[in-house]
């Protein structure tokens, strides 16, 4: 049985992942792993690592992040690492010990990669989020629209996803079935989840909630650039979604993947709309576009936003 392992990823979650398979494939605890960042540290040193006796253990489990030596890169202060060493490291390695390689692409050319490929067990498949999230769940229901809708509520944010999952299975306890409101009360929200937030307000004309959301995005360091360009983004989906909601008979669905935007989201976005006419919803837009020219080019400063909510 090989002892070697290279897995091909740049994604945490996904490389984290893979390592409590290895660990799992060889009935070995987090306990027994050490690691190890080769941008910093000798091959050598990882060797002897390798090839010392085990105390208290009976496996170790070497991981090494930043194999840069395997790829056709190196970064800037990344040492250089004796490549012969671990030659021969590979043709004998430790029947014992278990090594993880972790890089993003290997160069193909490299004699070291050839050998490699003999010698070691290659995972370059990258485990979706979405796989994941379904191997949590356990005796958890999440239908695959709603864990759908959770990826982008959160951003896209691997880490973020994980973390906010262990929650809402606390929160879910009792009935374990977790759905679209449980997300929209528990998930803490992201930068663009206020940003809807904002959008909701200006659209129900609730000039006081608008004010306090737009100040707390500037409080938090927020660039009112990108504030203003997701909410442009946002009236122009408004927009585009009414104009094809008459074309399509309502069908929000083909409609929202047309826009290629979560069905959910985008009803949710029209409904709050309702009581703007296409015309309105394209002057709020327009005064929109304007505000972020005049902010970049120098023209008028982020007060110009709070004037053009006070006008709703």
């Amino acid at each position: 049985m090989k002892t070697i392992y290279v897995i091909q990823s740049n994604d945490y979650i996904s490389i984290k992942e893979n390592i409590n398979n290895i660990l799992k494939d060889n009935n070995v605890s987090n306990d027994c792993l050490i690691k190890y960042d080769l941008s910093n540290t000798l091959i050598e040193d990882v060797i002897e690592d390798l090839d010392t006796y085990n105390f208290l253990v009976e496996k170790k489990v070497i991981v090494c992040d930043n194999a840069w030596f395997l790829t056709g890169s190196k970064t800037r202060g990344m040492i250089e690492q004796n490549v012969d060493s671990f030659t021969k490291y590979l043709n004998n390695p430790s029947s014992e010990n278990i090594l993880i390689l972790i890089c993003d692409k290997l160069d193909e050319r490299k004699s070291i990669v050839k050998l490699l490929k003999e010698k070691a067990t290659f995972i370059d498949n990258e485990i979706s989020i979405n796989k994941i999230i379904k191997s949590r769940l356990e005796d958890f229901k999440m239908e695959d629209y709603v864990i759908k809708y959770f990826i982008e509520y959160c951003g896209n944010d691997n880490e973020k996803i994980l973390n906010e999952l262990e929650k809402l299975k606390c929160y879910k306890y009792s009935d374990k079935i977790i759905t679209y409101d449980d997300i929209d009360s528990i998930v803490l929200k992201t930068f663009n989840d206020n940003v809807f937030s904002l959008i909701d307000a200006i659209m129900n004309k609730n000039k006081k909630k608008a004010i306090k959301l737009y100040e707390d995005l500037l409080n938090n360091g927020e660039d009112i650039n990108k504030i203003l360009s997701l909410l442009a983004d946002q009236f122009r989906m408004i927009y585009n979604g009414k104009i094809l909601l008459k074309e399509y008979n309502n069908n929000y669905k083909e409609v929202a993947s047309i826009l290629d935007i979560h069905p959910y989201r985008f009803q949710k976005s029209i409904e709050s709309s309702y009581n703007y006419s296409l015309k309105d919803v394209l002057k709020y837009l327009e005064m929109i576009d304007d505000i972020e020219i005049d902010i970049k080019t120098g023209k008028s400063t982020i007060v110009a936003f709070e004037m053009f909510i006070y006008s709703l």
